[in-house]
């Protein structure tokens, strides 16, 4: 891999509006054997256009590869940017313990902008909050399925999937209304003590 690859870090798009995020590869950078491989949103874009996907598979590529780098240069982008809010992984998701902590440490070292990601590594979240807490301003949101079984020991927010099928969604859950920009709730989730609700379409 070239030392100056650089990571592409998108400014928003038509769902997230104005909000800052990076992704990386769907289903191939998510955790084994989770019911939504086929179902995943993600892969619709990856179909669809092109540059994406090469956009993805170049940040998967630079994250798996250079850690120190992809953490480096999304660093600096924020503290260049100033962002209110930030978004991990439209598509794909945690990859380790050592990301995380990265990630982590990009919040705690940008105490203004509110970070936000949604992850059904629930093993690897885990992990880290049995040693340390996780910085406030980084919403950690488990992401659920119908069917998908939740190891959530320490209370996160989940996002619910709802298929017609799914019994589990709290009555206070708040609905998503389909554009992150003009909501950003799911930012204060975790303050709020509420889940979230998305209807499949």
């Amino acid at each position: 891999m070239q030392s100056n690859e650089r990571v592409t870090i998108s400014r928003g798009n038509r769902k997230l509006g104005a909000i800052m995020n990076v992704s990386i590869q769907p289903v191939r950078c998510c955790p084994k054997g989770i019911p939504c491989a086929d179902g995943c949103y993600a892969l619709k874009s990856l179909r669809m256009y092109p540059q994406t996907r090469k956009a993805w598979a170049k940040n998967a590529r630079i994250a798996k590869t250079n850690p120190r780098s992809y953490f480096s240069q999304i660093a600096n982008s924020i503290a260049d940017r100033r962002p209110r809010y930030f978004r991990w992984h439209v598509a794909g998701d945690i990859l380790g313990l050592d990301y995380l902590e990265r990630m982590c440490r990009i919040a705690t070292h940008h105490p203004r902008t509110r970070f936000l990601v949604f992850t059904k590594a629930f093993h690897i979240v885990n992990a880290y909050e049995n040693t340390r807490a996780l910085p406030g301003n980084l919403a950690v949101i488990f992401s659920a399925w119908p069917s998908m079984k939740i190891d959530n020991p320490h209370g996160h927010r989940i996002a619910w999937m709802q298929d017609r099928t799914e019994d589990r969604v709290p009555e206070d859950a708040v609905e998503c209304p389909g554009n992150c920009e003009s909501c950003r709730i799911c930012f204060r989730l975790p303050k709020l003590h509420r889940d979230v609700v998305f209807h499949k379409h």
